[in-house]
């Protein structure tokens, strides 16, 4: 195992002057908060502010893995069939903005700045945590908007995430693997339970494939709640792969090219068209397959598997866990992408997180290895605790450490293989800022 030293790294910093700046400052300053589960401090919040989570119609979607592709094409395809739409997701990549859409465009500075002064004022005397505030900021976005459908992501978990003080048309649960353990349980079981927190009684719940564990304690909530499930592989199917895909469900679709690259994207896919379909049938409107095929194949999610040719292929995916991982590895396989310049971080707050095996699957398509320390609101693997477990773990490879995403990246694209970044989504979102903002 090689270990070599990175640069140090003078990146410059922005000017903070304008009113965005300033609110986007006052909402960072939360983040040091931590995660704090639970549901009182979001409701009385929102209580301030007028309730307006009841003011539009809602899509909660929670799962391990696949929840912000989900949302990403059923917000597509409802905005096709002309419903104004809002999409609230997390974390952001580049920008606050990017978690607050209505009909695919970003919350503007100014409204988010008003809005931060609002939340400000609405939380004298009461404490919060930052994701509390965004989504409190999201749902009165949504409110002021008139949207008439809120496609809205879990943050972490369901039960006692903040965003479950929703009564949703329906929930989606897309998928159930080991993550955050610290505060969602240490089995299948038990991360399902949190998930399944999110059906609403008499409120259809549409289900991904998980594993049968996870399926029992799900469908027992489901059915304790008297809320219709339908099960992916069982009520409704995909099949095919790449960009030919065929659905069945209500009817069948055939020819479907998702604009998202993945075999497992052919899953969200159909979710996505499920809870469409429940919809359409509860708000009265038709799904029209010209409309399907335009919405699913213009679907752009950043940072999922999102490829950039400048100044050589960079591939930047999300995958912050084994499964994700995983899934990643199978993309690359259908890609037909060979070895590549891999750039790799991991979150590990509750130190919990399998960054070793993340990496050790990795390991064999990776001709360089660039670990770094992303910039974000989770505790980062530090530099020297990597070199320590990578002595420790045997694990052989050309690992290069850098503590900016900014030197890994310079060094990793001297090379002649494509740049892979991946393991976090804070990097992934360090990452796409040089690659979208500096091209010196």
């Amino acid at each position: 195992m090689k270990f070599n030293k990175g640069q140090k790294d003078s990146y410059p910093h922005e000017e903070e002057t304008s009113s965005f700046e300033e609110a986007q400052r006052w909402l960072s300053s939360f983040q040091f908060h931590g995660i704090k589960p639970g549901l009182f401090r979001i409701y009385q919040l929102l209580k301030r502010l007028g309730h307006p989570e009841r003011k539009f119609r809602a899509v909660h979607i929670a799962g391990t893995n696949g929840k912000g592709s989900t949302a990403a094409f059923l917000e597509h395809l409802l905005r096709s069939h002309g419903l104004k739409t809002g999409l609230y997701s997390s974390p952001h990549l580049v920008s606050v903005r990017e978690r607050f859409l209505v009909n695919g465009r970003p919350i503007t500075e100014e409204d988010f700045a008003r809005l931060c002064a609002r939340l400000k004022e609405a939380l004298e005397g009461l404490s919060a945590t930052y994701f509390e505030l965004t989504t409190a900021l999201a749902f009165s976005f949504f409110a002021e908007e008139g949207v008439e459908v809120a496609v809205v992501e879990c943050g972490l978990g369901g039960r006692l995430d903040a965003t479950n003080v929703l009564w949703p048309v329906l929930s989606v649960i897309t998928t159930i693997g080991l993550d955050h353990q610290a505060y969602l349980g240490e089995t299948l079981s038990q991360i399902a339970w949190e998930k399944a927190g999110i059906i609403k009684r008499g409120r259809p719940l549409v289900l991904g494939k998980v594993p049968p564990e996870a399926r029992r304690v799900i469908e027992a909530r489901a059915r304790a709640l008297n809320a219709p499930t339908y099960v992916l592989g069982r009520d409704f199917f995909v099949v095919g792969a790449g960009e030919d895909l065929t659905y069945r469900g209500e009817r069948e679709l055939k020819g479907l090219k998702p604009g998202l690259k993945g075999p497992f994207q052919a899953e969200n896919l159909a979710l996505a068209l499920k809870a469409a379909e429940l919809l359409a049938a509860e708000l009265g409107f038709h799904l029209e397959e010209e409309k399907i095929k335009e919405a699913l194949s213009r679907t752009r999610w950043p940072g999922r598997f999102e490829e950039f040719s400048w100044p050589k292929r960079v591939i930047l995916d999300g995958a912050h866990n084994l499964d994700g991982i995983r899934a990643l590895l199978k993309a690359l396989e259908e890609e037909g992408v060979g070895p590549v310049n891999l750039i790799f971080a991991a979150s590990d707050e509750d130190h919990r997180k399998p960054y070793l095996k993340m990496l050790e699957a990795l390991l064999p398509r990776a001709r360089r290895v660039f670990i770094c320390e992303p910039k974000g609101p989770r505790r980062p693997v530090k530099l020297e605790e990597w070199q320590r477990e990578l002595s420790a773990s045997g694990l052989e490879g050309s690992f290069f450490f850098f503590r900016h995403p900014a030197e890994a990246l310079r060094e990793a694209l001297k090379g002649e293989e494509p740049v892979l970044v991946t393991g976090s989504l804070y990097l992934v979102g360090n990452v796409r800022r040089l690659l979208t903002l500096d091209k010196t």
